[in-house]
């Protein structure tokens, strides 16, 4: 029992498939002039960005491509087939273009698969979408991580034929980003589509090339990269503190060095092996590196000046120094005898009086602050005070080169945004 509608039915399909694809050969470009070219325009539609590997070189994302041409030996009169103006007819039955990524980190490189479908309007323009999972090739540069910004071309290339033959046109100057989800680790600032002109065997053909233009989100490599490098350097510094009769002062600073030697094997590790160019957190590293074994030296000099005797002398020189930078009432400017002070003579004195004999390394020429005091210098309150010394120094250095190295990084990226 055949049913009465109004419009194309099922033999209205059945018929122009049939008359279409009869006699089709598709191995025959779909132009009716064999001296000029198909023209293919090609769009891409950009569903999410997956990842990128730093330490591979790749970006993952999965997209959307649209690509239309027209062909003469598809176009009908509507009229004929019930009004029908377009009809969905599997690719493999018709001519169609092969694009092929020219950039591939996979084995996987066809966009165009013959099982999909494409649809036929009666104009005989034909529209093509494929969704698809690509994963290029990226050349990383993580310079300025993690401040850093990327730029990611992706290429494709028709198979087979040559410029004369496909002329590929961008539908759009970028990718369209409707269906666009966004990514936790990356900002898509912008995008560019273009058409270069390559040599290949047999003369040019033309390359489709997408660009991404990728900024770092750079809180969680702050948090979890960068503030730890800080921490871990300024804590370094607080060995100065410990008292040296707890014995932990060189264990203290091993740790910290090794500490500082497995975070940077971490952070090497998840980025790429590369010296064009040297990412700058490894030249921090290092000099966090080289900061670390200098304390740790200076730490080891220090315990033997804090375990010498007593009945050692101290150096005039180290008195005075000691003196000028402890002295309260002068403010570590000299006293002379005509100011008020005692001779050395009064001094040597009074002190054979008292205590019955008086060194004479342990009064300096030029000694300016009172002798009593320089009496009581001892190699372990030098040992005190040039911990005091270092610890100031050594917490100031690490703070200070930590803002450089940020300020150096942010300025960077800026530079290289500036230049695009």
């Amino acid at each position: 029992m055949r049913l009465t509608v109004d419009g194309a039915t099922i033999d209205d399909t059945h018929n122009l498939l049939s008359n279409l694809t009869n006699e089709y050969n598709i191995n025959i470009r779909p132009a009716f002039d064999q001296l000029i070219p198909v023209n293919v325009t090609v769009q891409m539609y950009l569903k999410s960005i997956m990842e990128i590997d730093e330490v591979k070189g790749t970006l993952s994302f999965t997209t959307g491509f649209v690509m239309v041409w027209e062909d003469y030996r598809l176009e009908w009169e509507p009229s004929q087939y019930g009004g029908l103006e377009h009809v969905s007819i599997p690719l493999k039955q018709i001519s169609f273009p092969k694009l092929i990524l020219s950039s591939p980190a996979t084995d996987r490189s066809y966009i165009t698969q013959t099982w999909s479908r494409a649809r036929i309007y009666s104009n005989g323009q034909v529209s093509y979408l494929e969704g698809v999972m690509i994963e290029s090739t990226c050349d990383v540069n993580v310079k300025y991580y993690p401040f850093d910004i990327q730029f990611c071309n992706t290429s494709f290339v028709s198979l087979g034929y040559t410029k004369t033959e496909m002329n590929l046109i961008r539908m759009a100057e970028s990718i369209d980003l409707t269906l666009y989800l966004g990514n936790s680790m990356w900002d898509l600032e912008s995008t560019h589509a273009s058409v270069e002109t390559i040599l290949a065997t047999g003369g040019e053909n033309q390359e489709m090339l997408f660009t991404f233009n990728l900024r770092r989100k750079p809180e969680y490599a702050v948090v979890n990269v960068i503030l730890p490098i800080l921490f871990l350097v300024t804590l370094n510094a607080f060995v100065f503190l410990l008292i040296p009769e707890s014995g932990e002062r060189v264990g203290y600073s091993i740790t910290t060095l090794l500490a500082i030697a497995v975070d940077m094997t971490i952070i090497m590790s998840s980025l790429p092996k590369s010296s064009d160019p040297t990412p700058l957190i490894f030249y921090k590293l290092l000099v966090d590196l080289i900061y670390s074994a200098l304390i740790m030296v200076i730490v080891i000099l220090n315990m033997r000046l804090h375990g010498k005797d007593d009945n050692v002398p101290v150096p005039k020189s180290l008195v005075s120094f000691y003196l000028a930078l402890t002295c309260k009432e002068c403010g570590g400017k000299p006293v002379s005898p005509e100011s008020g002070g005692f001779t050395k003579d009064q001094i040597a004195n009074g002190l054979e009086e008292s205590k019955g004999k008086l060194h004479e390394y342990d009064i300096p020429d030029n000694l300016s602050m009172n002798s009593v005091d320089a009496q009581k210098v001892t190699w372990k309150k030098l040992s005190s005070l040039l911990d005091t010394i270092f610890f100031v120094l050594f917490v100031c250095l690490s703070v200070i080169s930590f803002a450089v190295f940020v300020a150096i990084l942010k300025g960077g990226a800026i530079a290289t945004t500036s230049a695009v």
